[in-house]
């Protein structure tokens, strides 16, 4: 990819649309069948009813490698990790774009109850797929300082995910690789575009964030695909909303799923003799990839305001007359 298509990523990720507030220390975002809206703040340690968040926790309630931790972020990194692996081997196959949250208590007596599964856009089959696949994890009693307590547990899933982990999990691996080949990485990068544009707007997330990061790591490296932006459709739209950032995040998208799923390469380097403009790779990259974006800004729920201009097309792609006004 073209090393200056990228650079304002960077600055994307630097400037946050909205904020939220902070989680007061030792107290979480919990969602069980107590929190009629899905979301509640809870102390680690809830003494009223006896129940332990598992960032406590002296041993975690199922099998893990988190022994010896001491600090509290890696230990609620380690479990959240833990967890998501076990959970994942009992899940078939899910077809599902967006972010899941799940939440589930262990009793003294080593039951699975108070599970609470939420998914982002919301899918009734995909929270059903991954509560059955909660309900087959082989569990046993948590305890805190030595004694038996009931234990509150959480992690998170982001989907589609070639690794089966978070994109904050796979942006560390990537980064930490001395060497890495874009071979290895390219189903996550396709990955990372496909959870972008799955769901609202979100930059404060800390997944959305990671998976920006993921398709930001490749902006200088060379991926064997161009991503033809300066087309007027493209300069008609402003990054205010973040419109051209997530045309680019389309482009990319339907050059990777038709390599990927099709194995087709639309490379959209020049080609000697032509006008790069009329390109039949270049054109059909652009189309297909404001069809995308379009589908996307015109969903009100995905936070991206459309401005008079992307109206224009947006009306058009309704009317099946874009193509004619994108390359008139």
């Amino acid at each position: 990819m073209n090393k200056y298509k990228f650079t304002f990523l960077i600055l994307l990720l630097l400037i946050p649309i909205f904020s939220i507030g902070q989680i007061p220390k030792g107290h979480f975002i919990d969602a069980d069948s107590s929190a009629p809206r899905g979301m509640k703040m809870k102390p680690f340690i809830q003494k009223e009813n006896g129940v332990y968040h598992y960032a406590v926790l002296t041993e975690l309630p199922f099998t893990n490698n988190c022994n010896g931790l001491t600090k509290e972020r890696e230990k609620i990194q380690c479990s959240e990790r833990n967890l998501r692996k076990l959970i994942f081997e009992n899940l078939d196959k899910i077809n599902f774009s967006g972010s899941v949250y799940a939440y589930l208590t262990v009793t003294k007596s080593s039951e699975i109850i108070d599970i609470s599964v939420r998914s982002y856009p919301n899918s009734e089959e995909t929270n059903k797929k991954i509560k059955e696949g909660i309900e087959k994890l082989d569990v046993k009693t948590g305890k805190y300082d030595g004694k038996e307590v009931i234990s509150r547990l959480w992690t998170s899933f982001s989907f589609p995910s070639s690794f089966k982990e978070s994109f904050q999990e796979s942006l560390s691996k990537m980064t930490a690789d001395e060497n890495p080949k874009y071979a290895k990485y390219e189903s996550l990068l396709f990955d990372a575009t496909e959870f972008i544009l799955s769901g609202p707007i979100y930059p404060n997330g800390s997944e959305f964030q990671a998976a920006n990061k993921i398709v930001g790591f490749w902006k200088n490296k060379d991926t064997g695909l161009n991503i033809p932006i300066g087309s007027d459709f493209y300069n008609a739209l402003t990054n205010k909303n973040q419109q051209q950032y997530l045309y680019m995040i389309s482009m990319i998208n339907y050059s990777l799923n038709q390599k990927i799923n099709h194995d087709r390469i639309l490379s959209c380097k020049p080609i000697s003799g032509q006008k790069y403009s009329e390109q039949e790779d270049v054109k059909e990259v652009q189309l297909e990839g404001s069809k995308i974006l379009l589908e996307f800004i015109g969903n009100e729920k995905n936070n991206v305001p459309m401005s008079s201009k992307s109206k224009k097309y947006y009306k058009a792609y309704l009317n099946n007359s874009l193509e004619k006004i994108l390359f008139k």
